[in-house]
Parts: C-alpha cells; structure tokens; sequence
C-alpha cells in the first residue's frame, strides 16, 4: 500500500476543495460570472489586498489559499507544455476573472526546452521549466491576473528536476526578493508507507 502524496504547497490544500457548507460547486469562473451579472466585479478584484496581478508566492499565496477556501472556489490549475499554452491560461483568467494556476511537469519542462534537446541529468527539463516560470514573471502582470506558479507530481526518482529549480529559485530570490515558483509538490505515492512516513 502507498501513501499517495506529500505537498510542499505553501498554505491550505484543502482551499482547492469545495466548500463543505456548500451544495453548489463554486470556481473562481462562475464566482466572476455571479459578480458580473451583479456588480460588474470580477472575482480577482474580491480577493484579499495582498493578492496582485503576477506571479503570487509567500504571504499572499497563504491569503489566496485560505480566501479560495473560505468563500468556497476551485483554482483552476492547467499543466502546460509552452508558451502558448501559458498564454492561453493567463488570458482564460483575465477574460473570467480569476487567479489561475500555471502547472510545470517535468516532461512539459523538457517539451519547452525541445524534444530534441539532450535531457542528461534532466538538463532540458530543468532549462525548460525555468525559461516557462521566466516567462509568466515577465508576462503575467500584462494579462492583470493573480498566478500560482506551481510544479506537479514530483517522484522520489525526479527529485534532480526539482534540485534544479530550487538552485534557480535560490538564485531568483537573491535577485528580486522573490521565489521563481509558488510551490512544488512532492508525490511519493510509489514509494513505501514506512519511507513516506519517515520523510
């Protein structure tokens, strides 16, 4: 039996859950929807003041979290493969009004940086997710749209990828004041229970 996963998310999984109160499944795209209809308010202008356009990490991703918990929405969170689709993301978001989640895999990485790199040591899958989350800094603010820039599904046998865009993330912060990415997440869910327990 496996233990299925262990998160690195900053803040409150459970604010990707429904509400328990709640008999109608909200998402920031229909909350936006309500609000239009209303108020002419898109649901990224209800969200909590530490909250902006671009990519959200540390405090305001906590805020984010627990305001998507609490007022009951799902973020949506894409896995992507390129710039296009990054873009279409960003721009589904700003025409919806919500934050949305940019999603990097390690074989969506490696697709970024070309198929026909050499990934040795997951070097294209590595270079690949950094030249993505470089792109959403540099384009997010331009679509006025709150993003969790998040890694997905890492397995013990991919912790290199990660190792990789932690040191970029290191080196990130130590130029800006802030992380590359929102969170990582760590799935050991092949791993043994006795191993995912002790780690």
């Amino acid at each position: 039996m496996n233990l299925a996963i262990a998160s690195l998310l900053v803040g409150s999984a459970a604010a990707f859950s429904p509400a328990a109160t709640s008999s109608v499944r909200n998402s920031a795209l229909n909350m936006a929807e309500a609000a239009a209809a209303t108020e002419e308010t898109k649901a990224f202008k209800m969200l909590p003041a530490s909250v902006k356009a671009g990519v959200v990490t540390g405090k305001a991703l906590t805020d984010l979290l627990d305001n998507a918990k609490e007022r009951g929405y799902a973020i949506p969170g894409v896995n992507i493969v390129g710039t296009n689709s990054i873009n279409s993301c960003m721009e589904a978001a700003a025409k919806y009004g919500g934050p949305i989640m940019v999603t990097f895999s390690k074989g969506g990485g490696q697709f970024i940086a070309g198929k026909s790199v050499d990934n040795t040591d997951d070097r294209a899958s590595i270079a690949g997710t950094i030249a993505g989350a470089k792109h959403v800094h540099e384009v997010a603010a331009l679509y006025g749209v709150p993003v969790v820039l998040h890694t997905d599904h890492c397995q013990k046998a991919w912790l290199p990828w990660i190792d990789g865009l932690l040191e970029a993330s290191v080196e990130h912060f130590e130029k800006t004041g802030s992380p590359l990415f929102s969170s990582h997440m760590l799935d050991l869910s092949e791993e043994p229970v006795e191993e995912n327990i002790a780690i």
